[in-house]
């Protein structure tokens, strides 16, 4: 989980140059999302592994009647 964190960095920088010397906005703002993504990806992913783990239904050691 912890290598999605400098991919998204990598890939928003290199989505910000290309699209700053084609002047293309599109890619400029995907770029940003990116980076948006990458500083929250770490609280994303830990809550949602908690939340899946508090839903899940408990498993009974016993063996049923």
């Amino acid at each position: 989980m912890y290598i999605v964190t400098p991919l998204f960095f990598v890939a928003g920088a290199a989505l910000l140059i290309f699209g700053f010397r084609k002047n293309d906005r599109k890619l400029l703002a995907f770029a940003a999302c990116l980076w948006l993504v990458c500083g929250a990806w770490d609280e994303f992913s830990e809550g949602f592994i908690d939340g899946v783990n508090a839903s899940a239904p408990a498993v009974s050691s016993s063996p049923a009647p």
